[in-house]
């Protein structure tokens, strides 16, 4: 088939690598990235035990990037990863920008299925035909810059690519991501991307997998060269209708959520117990201060990208109390970063946020989750919860925890990296066990200051007024989480995409719940449509654009007949495998929840005054439920649900196991 390579298989056991061709049959139903990430997943564990240890030998590291990566289209290309997560226990995947997948697909490989457990410390690489695994002991330790480098002195190749993970990884932190190395940057830094969320790079380290290295020298066939120029153009005028919101992503990337949350109340500050950030602080976390004194560069991250979000900035020592101590050249931070430590912690400084978030990236550890950490230590301390002689204790001397100390935080990455104090240990896990150990050892119920969703996993942003977003962030795969429904009509308040999702213009309504847990059903299926074709959720997916010029992309790259609203079924057979994964698991309904704080705490300030989830969770749960066809009281499928899908078999397995509706 045109616009295909093969499934990598590599056992780090036994040392064998195969190559296989990809059945037609498992493209037009799972289209490919995520999709055909996640039905293998699915046949791996039914060969194992599903319930096994994430960190064992069983479980599995699954890349790939969809068929619009590595062509071209002018969508990106973000590289999914999948496996068991260590962090939940459950479903577990992270997206990736970066060159890996695109060198991966030019070498003739849409898909790395990885098993076993290596004797030592080894990496992968790759070259066109050339597959090796090969010794990386005297790479252990090493962060991921070093590891880039090294490798690349080793193998001969500066064109090569890498992702590697770094100490947090080794030390199993179970939210390390892994770390793709985008570019060097003076003073030992790197322009980063991240596989983030739910531990990819613990999954690495418990493989004794420290890196994997790529170069792909070959081509991907079109199969209608004019049909996929005409598709590209047609994309490209979807987005220019929409030119000023799109020029102001190209500018200012993510950092724009900042300001965009906080006019809207849905900043998390001072660990979500408000929802505004005062005004002269929010100035010194806004884009624009950041356009005037830091930005030096745009970057895309990954091949056709159109948008170039990324980009590098430059800490001269003079622009705020925090520069002098980190003055130097950086990755240009998203708004996790800004969300977590500036937000959240209320440093109201934008090169320590900086400083914070690509500390993170050297360390191996998710942004997200550890600027949450951060600040449930901060409250806590403000309660009195936590105490001088507790810090001396935790981190081995003194530490004050009052809220905007950007030093504290800075102890705290390098506590979870290395794991060498108490308090590294008490954070492995991520801000809910953090709350129950505390909780144990101070003998005070402190869960309910703690910020989370589904699974414990940890967010930065308030959801309490938020309502299509919060039924997502509670429902969500893999664990608390945005990006699996990440379009909703009431994000934009856009009319227009409520139109096109429903007919009607109420789904882009704020504060009601008409339609809301319709709009996050309906999103999930629409995200996995664009994460199983291969395209960045910031391009294709980030305006209330029309997805069906990826659509004819993928006809003209791939030869493969189809209309739109089947391949719009394949991102929901997506979706519904996922969900079965989970149920194989013994999750269900209970498990759909958020924490005391949304749930139970009123908004106090901004539009959404007043909200709070519990006036509208078990609606729009009810609503998602109803709307992906499962059963409302259980969120378990139904038998009649996954064969209008095609999915006979993954039915007969639920029933077998007694987790079908």
């Amino acid at each position: 088939m045109y616009g295909r390579g093969k499934i990598l298989r590599i056992d780090l056991n036994s040392e064998k690598i195969s190559k296989e061709p990809i059945p037609e049959e498992l493209c037009r139903k799972y289209l490919g990235g995520e999709g055909i990430n996640d039905y293998l997943l699915w046949e791996h564990f039914l060969k194992v035990d599903i319930k096994g240890d994430p960190l064992g030998p069983d479980n599995v590291m699954i890349l790939g990037l969809g068929p619009l990566g590595a062509t071209g289209f002018g969508a990106g290309g973000k590289m999914k990863w999948t496996f068991k997560s260590p962090q939940t226990n459950a479903f577990g995947d992270g997206s990736c920008g970066g060159f890996l997948g695109d060198n991966l697909r030019w070498s003739g490989y849409d898909y790395v299925v990885i098993t076993g457990k290596a004797k030592h410390p080894v990496y992968i690489w790759v070259k066109d035909d050339l597959v090796e695994i090969r010794d990386a002991r005297w790479l252990w330790g090493k962060n991921p810059r070093e590891t880039d480098e090294t490798i690349k002195q080793e193998v001969g190749d500066a064109e090569l690519e890498t992702v590697g993970i770094g100490v947090a990884g080794e030390n199993l932190v179970r939210y390390a991501p892994v770390i793709s190395i985008q570019m060097p940057l003076p003073g030992g830094q790197f322009v980063a991307r991240t596989v983030g969320r739910t531990g990819a790079g613990c999954v690495m380290a418990s493989k004794n997998l420290k890196a994997i290295a790529a170069r792909g020298t070959g081509a991907i066939e079109i199969y209608d060269p004019p049909a996929f120029l005409e598709a590209c153009d047609s994309f490209a005028a979807s987005l220019n209708e929409h030119a000023e919101f799109m020029k102001n992503v190209i500018r200012y990337g993510t950092q724009i959520a900042t300001a965009r949350y906080n006019d809207r109340g849905w900043s998390a500050f001072r660990n979500n117990q408000y929802s505004v950030i005062p005004e002269e602080k929010m100035a010194k976390l806004h884009h624009e201060w950041y356009e005037k004194n830091l930005k030096v560069a745009q970057l895309a991250c990954s091949a056709g990208c159109t948008l170039g979000c990324g980009g590098i900035c430059k800490i001269k020592g003079d622009e705020s109390p925090a520069a002098a101590r980190y003055a130097g050249t950086y990755s240009r931070p998203e708004f996790t970063a800004m969300g977590g430590f500036g937000t959240m912690c209320d440093i109201a400084d934008f090169p320590a946020c900086t400083y914070l978030w690509n500390l993170c990236n050297l360390y191996g550890i998710d942004t997200m989750e550890m600027g949450n950490c951060s600040a449930f230590l901060m409250e806590l301390w403000e309660k009195g919860i936590i105490t001088p002689q507790d810090t001396l204790e935790w981190f081995g001397e003194p530490v004050s925890l009052a809220w905007g100390n950007y030093e504290a935080v800075e102890k705290i990455i390098y506590s979870v990296g290395l794991q060498n104090n108490k308090i590294g240990k008490i954070l492995k896990q991520g801000v809910y066990e953090a709350a129950q150990i505390i909780g144990q050892l101070k003998n005070v119920p402190v869960l309910k200051y703690a910020v989370y969703g589904k699974f414990g996993v940890g967010h930065v942003e308030d959801m309490r007024s938020r309502l299509s977003w919060a039924t997502g962030l509670a429902v969500a795969s893999r664990g608390c989480d945005h990006l699996k429904s990440f379009i909703t009509p009431d994000w934009f308040g856009s009319k227009q995409l409520s139109m096109m999702y429903f007919g009607v213009p109420e789904a882009a309504e704020f504060l009601t719940t008409t339609l809301k847990g319709a709009s996050t059903a309906l999103a999930e299926n629409r995200q996995a449509l664009v994460n199983c074709l291969g395209g960045c959720t910031f391009v294709a997916n980030r305006a209330p654009i029309s997805l069906e010029p990826l659509c004819d992309a993928l006809v003209a790259v791939t030869g493969m007949e189809m209309t739109y609203g089947e391949m719009y079924v394949a991102g929901e057979r997506t979706v519904n495998l996922e969900k079965a994964f989970n149920s194989r698991l013994g999750f269900g309904r209970e498990d759909d929840k958020l924490c005391e704080r949304w749930m139970k705490e009123e908004v106090q300030e901004g539009p959404g005054k007043g909200w709070k989830a519990e006036n509208f969770l078990t609606q729009t749960l009810d609503e998602y439920y109803e709307y992906h066809g499962w059963d409302k009281k259980t969120s378990l499928q139904t038998r009649k649900k996954l064969e209008e899908l095609d999915m006979r078999e993954i039915a007969d397995v639920l029933e077998r196991e007694g987790v079908l509706a």
